[in-house]
């Protein structure tokens, strides 16, 4: 039988064997430098796993008169053009992105929320007047201080804007199916969020069930075995199956949840905190 378990682990291993190598050969002046090659570690990964016809480049998304502000790693699909390319840098289109994701070497408490902003309001750009679902995600080596402090900052924080519905028929805010939606705090915290809330058993709603039961929030993860960076990874590669089948209501066969997903219990034994985006709630 394939032990799914060890090889999740050892993607944090690689991730971290990568950064050590850099500080290894680089004095401490130069630290902050690195930024940029563990865009270029992670990007490298993604072009292994992503299918063919997606590629990965760091640049900006025009959407009609509108620009992003630069955005470490774009996620788009090859097959329509881009306005421009050289190398890894891309000026593209909001038609062919399908995720976003902010690089970071470290990621302090206080500073969580305004990344989560950042990223937010880049997403808005790029999904516009759309209906489109965007995996938007924070990739962040390492973390600090407690995963207590990371959930006061998030509780803290004003969300009322991505629960507020644009018009009085919607179900549920369009705006919580493109915020930021992952992060990844080192290899021990992940931070997913559920949109519509999860049922008694821990399983995703879906927008057929019950809108009275809609209570979108964030779960901090302290996850074991410092599987967060796989999560995160794997949590992509589930997003962007459900992309390529046009179906996000379906759960992912057997094998495939076992593989991207290896704790058998499943990661909500890992669950640390939840926090609500409406606070009314």
């Amino acid at each position: 039988m394939p032990d799914y378990l060890d090889y999740q682990k050892s993607i944090a291993a690689e991730f971290k064997a990568f950064e050590k190598r850099v500080r290894n050969l680089i004095d401490k002046s130069h630290w902050g430098e690195e930024g940029h090659f563990k865009e270029v570690v992670l990007m490298n990964y993604l072009k292994r796993i992503l299918p063919k016809h997606l590629s990965v480049g760091t640049g900006f998304v025009r959407n009609e008169d509108k620009l992003t502000k630069q955005i470490d790693i774009i996620i788009y699909n090859n097959t329509f053009p881009v306005l421009f390319s050289e190398g890894d840098f891309v000026v593209t289109t909001s038609a062919n992105v399908i995720g976003i994701i902010e690089v970071k070497s470290k990621i302090v408490p206080s500073a969580l929320c305004e990344i989560i902003e950042t990223a937010n309001n880049n997403a808005e750009i790029i999904v516009g007047q759309s209906d489109m679902n965007l995996f938007n995600g924070i990739f962040s080596y390492n973390f600090e201080s407690t995963p207590m402090r990371y959930a006061d900052k998030l509780n803290d924080h004003d969300f009322s804007d991505l629960v507020k519905k644009q018009n009085f028929n919607q179900v549920t805010s369009r705006k919580l199916f493109y915020c930021v939606n992952h992060v990844a705090l080192g290899d021990k915290y992940f931070i997913k969020l559920w949109p519509l809330g999860q049922d008694e058993e821990g399983k995703e709603r879906f927008l057929s069930e019950n809108p009275a039961n809609y209570a979108p929030y964030y779960s901090l993860y302290n996850m074991e075995y410092g599987l967060a960076f796989s999560y995160f990874l794997s949590n992509l590669q589930e997003f962007i199956i459900k992309v390529a089948t046009s179906n996000f209501d379906k759960e992912l066969p057997n094998e495939m949840k076992g593989f991207l997903y290896p704790i058998k219990e499943g990661k909500e034994i890992c669950l640390f905190e939840r926090i609500y985006l409406n606070k009314k709630i």
